[in-house]
């Protein structure tokens, strides 16, 4: 059985060799496969459709109708006469300020004062005629004025003669010393003034006339002071007024004015400032009304008149 079998697989070898070289020399290679584009999708827009809203009818506005106004028939005017006031006596200051007493004689007590230009009805008169009654101070009060410092006009026929009580006389001295009374100083009032002048001077220069009398030049006063506040302080106190007048300046000068004074105050340095100045007693309490004044370089207006005059 053994030799049987040897020539089967000597054949067999030979078949397998015999194909393994024809394999060899003919070796098939397999081709690339091409790659293939996938297709993608193709993108529809969705298209979402937003509701249109339904509008709401609102209500119509409907206007009230406005009342009618009713015309109002304007009154008819009535004219009535207006009867002519009768003429009354009246009396017109004549001096800046003048003294009201309470009765027709400079010894009853003085009751207030009235100022010039002021009228006044005249509501009687004294038995010489000299002093006139007028009315109404503050409205209410009367009181007697002299008569030369008043202009009269109007009817006088009917104007009452008064007969007033006399005055109590004053105690007269005894032979018992005793110290005199002091007389109380006048009060003063603006007569002058104030006049500017101007000067080529550095300093103020204050011409102040104190007297008493509208007859001429009047009489001169003396033994009053001048005081001064510069911006609200007293800076300056005068001398003494003079008995006697004399010129603030002699004729011909180019500056300044002939004005009578006898009282003089200058002020020196007084650059930019507000002045008051007025009269004062021995007691140093004021007597006058305050004249205001101000300075300021290049202002040459630097001489100031002021007159002071006694109240009646």
């Amino acid at each position: 059985m053994t030799t049987s079998v040897r020539p089967f697989l000597l054949i067999l070898v030979l078949l397998v060799l015999t194909l393994g070289c024809t394999s060899v020399g003919r070796m098939v290679v397999a081709p690339t496969p091409t790659p293939t584009a996938t297709p993608l999708p193709t993108l529809r827009p969705t298209v979402t459709t937003t509701p249109t809203p339904t509008i709401t009818p609102t209500a119509t506005f409907t206007p009230t109708p406005l009342p009618t106004a009713t015309p109002i028939p304007s009154p008819t005017a009535t004219l009535t006469a207006t009867p002519s006031p009768e003429p009354v006596a009246r009396a017109v200051v004549r001096n800046p300020t003048v003294n009201v007493r309470s009765g027709p004689a400079i010894t009853f007590p003085r009751v207030g004062e009235v100022y010039q230009g002021e009228t006044y009805g005249i509501v009687g008169t004294d038995p010489a005629g000299d002093w006139w009654k007028i009315c109404c101070l503050d409205g209410t009060e009367s009181g007697w004025v002299r008569g030369d410092l008043l202009d009269i006009s109007g009817p006088l026929d009917d104007v009452p003669v008064i007969n007033p009580a006399t005055p109590t006389p004053r105690p007269t001295a005894t032979d018992t010393p005793v110290p005199p009374t002091p007389t109380p100083p006048p009060l003063f009032y603006r007569g002058i003034g104030p006049i500017f002048m101007p000067t080529n001077n550095d300093w103020v220069t204050l011409w102040v006339k104190v007297y008493r009398g509208t007859t001429g030049d009047g009489e001169a006063l003396p033994g009053w002071r001048l005081q001064v506040k510069r911006d609200g302080v007293v800076v300056a106190t005068s001398e003494p007024s003079a008995p006697v007048f004399q010129y603030s300046a002699p004729p011909g000068e180019e500056f300044g004015n002939r004005q009578l004074y006898n009282l003089k105050l200058e002020i020196l340095n007084p650059g930019t400032a507000t002045w008051e100045a007025y009269l004062i007693d021995a007691a140093g309490m004021r007597q006058s009304p305050v004249i205001t004044f101000t300075t300021q370089p290049g202002n040459q207006r630097r001489e100031i008149y002021i007159g002071f005059l006694a109240a009646q």
